[in-house]
């Protein structure tokens, strides 16, 4: 008896350290992301400025991204993701401040006399690289015009980017936004920079924009700028204009969705962060109409850019290969604009209306079933990944009949995506009724882990979930409970959770 006794109390201690380890169990990898996703500078020079007209180029200086100010320091932005993300430099870093000769792609020593007052171009590139990558970040990035300073006019085009392309390859600078230009609306020579790009810097990202034709060969293409108000319709929009492309066999042919992490997560696209911590007016005290604090308030909403960048070590942007299902019925967002609510529309009244598809899915998943008492529905999208992870996300919509009836929200509805195989973890954001994933095998004594995706451990769920034959279905309460579990206060953000399955497959790594 004694020795039963012993034996017994020796398996329940097993167990209990079997159900420990299950518990602790970290869902997100530690090590950094390969996604090229990156934050870029442009909306921070325009708010130190206050965006006063014409100023915006002079905030783009070694002082702002370092220096311990008010309002400088940008390096120290995103703490907890910045070793996934590129540093991009937005306009300006590459001129002199009365001469906007653009297109000289060599730091300019006004700009930056501690890295650029000596020493070869590629040491001064190295030299702004170490620093960037010793605040945390992947590296650095720079947007260029899509032409040659007329300084260079006697070089070819050739010659000219060849010679940059391979200081900044040497340097350790890993990303190029390639925007306006004299050759901006050139299909032909988008391709052939981004050729150079791949003969002499195979390790730099060479983004393309504006022409869709550019998508297949393109490293990354951008969606281009929005509104932050319509924001959600107008990407969605334009990424199903990328994503139903197929990318030519040797580009990686990836949609960046700028700054909407939640999209870029569920669709598999590459994120182009805009939004930054200072939040609140600009420093002239007026409200930045670039982020108004409006609808979604998205310098308050962080967690879910942090959230978009964790997933995707998990589940990398792939290349868009027309294997998607989009919706031909389409939900339309709208919105009575007020005074300084945007930067585009800048007049007090005017009513914008943005139409999207209402389901969206990539990775040969079909169109989840939306169902919802009465009323309006949310955006809907998801996709399985081509390592096997599995991602689903509703979005908030902007109604605004009238100019004194102004909301956003997301409509709660009971969400049902037949998921076929179980072949790795699944991420969830946003919220729902309830949501039901539908397997193509039982899943009768499973075990259920989950973490909100900014946590470091999962926990077992399995007696809060309903689990019937081949199907699982979480109620939307506790996506809510765990998907903001680890909300930094007053942020904003909706939730976002990732959750385990015993007995799926793992993920096969995939570098985008």
């Amino acid at each position: 008896m004694k020795n039963l006794f012993h034996l017994t109390t020796s398996l329940l201690a097993f167990a209990g350290l079997l159900q420990q380890d299950l518990k602790a169990e970290n869902l997100i990898p530690t090590e950094p992301g390969t996604a090229p996703n990156y934050f870029c500078t442009w909306n921070v020079q325009g708010y130190v400025l206050s965006y006063e007209k014409g100023k915006l180029r002079d905030a783009m200086t070694e002082q702002n991204m370092f220096g311990p100010r008010k309002h400088q320091g940008w390096v120290n932005f995103y703490p907890r993701i910045r070793s996934d993300l590129y540093f991009v430099m937005d306009d300006s870093w590459d001129v002199d401040f009365k001469n906007y000769d653009y297109g000289t792609d060599i730091l300019n020593p006004e700009r930056f006399p501690t890295y650029a007052s000596s020493g070869t171009e590629q040491e001064k590139f190295k030299k702004l690289n170490d620093a960037v990558q010793a605040k945390g970040w992947r590296a650095v990035g720079g947007w260029i015009a899509a032409n040659k300073a007329k300084a260079y006019k006697d070089m070819s085009d050739h010659d000219f980017f060849a010679e940059r392309l391979k200081w900044m390859e040497a340097a350790g600078w890993g990303y190029l936004k390639v925007d306006w230009g004299t050759n901006s609306k050139s299909a032909k020579w988008r391709r052939q920079l981004t050729e150079w790009g791949h003969q002499y810097a195979p390790g730099i990202h060479v983004e393309q924009a504006m022409i869709w034709s550019c998508v297949p060969f393109s490293d990354v293409f951008r969606t281009y700028d929005i509104e932050v108000i319509t924001s959600i319709p107008v990407t969605l929009s334009r990424v199903c204009d990328g994503i139903k492309q197929v990318g030519e066999p040797n580009a990686k042919a990836l949609i960046n969705c700028e700054d909407e992490p939640v999209i870029g997560a569920a669709l598999g696209c590459a994120i182009g962060i805009m939004r930054h911590p200072f939040a609140g007016d600009l420093p002239d005290g007026k409200q930045d109409f670039a982020f108004p604090p409006v609808t979604r308030d998205v310098k308050r909403s962080l967690n879910e850019v942090e959230r978009g960048v964790l997933w995707h070590r998990v589940a990398p942007p792939f290349k868009v290969d027309g294997k998607v299902n989009i919706d031909e019925a389409k939900l339309t967002d709208t919105w009575i604009f007020e005074e300084r609510e945007g930067w585009e529309t800048t007049k007090a009244g005017t009513k914008v209306s943005k139409s999207a598809p209402a389901r969206i899915t990539r990775g040969g998943l079909p169109l989840p079933t939306v169902k919802t008492a009465s009323g309006e529905v949310p955006y809907v999208i998801a996709s399985r990944h081509p390592n096997g992870a599995l991602t689903i996300a509703t979005l908030g919509r902007t109604l605004c009949p009238t100019p004194k009836d102004r909301k956003y929200g997301t409509p709660l509805a009971d969400i049902t995506l037949e998921s076929g195989k179980l072949t790795g973890p699944i991420g969830i954001f946003g919220h729902y009724s309830s949501l039901t994933l539908t397997f193509d095998g039982p899943l009768k004594g499973r075990t259920i882990l989950a973490q909100d995706i900014l946590d470091k451990q999962a926990r077992d769920i399995t007696s809060r979930v309903v689990i019937k034959d081949n199907s699982i279905t979480i109620p939307g309460k506790l996506i809510d409970q765990i998907g903001l579990e680890k909300a930094d206060r007053g942020d904003k953000s909706d939730p976002g959770m990732v959750i385990s399955i015993s007995g799926a497959e793992r993920p096969v790594a995939v570098k985008p």
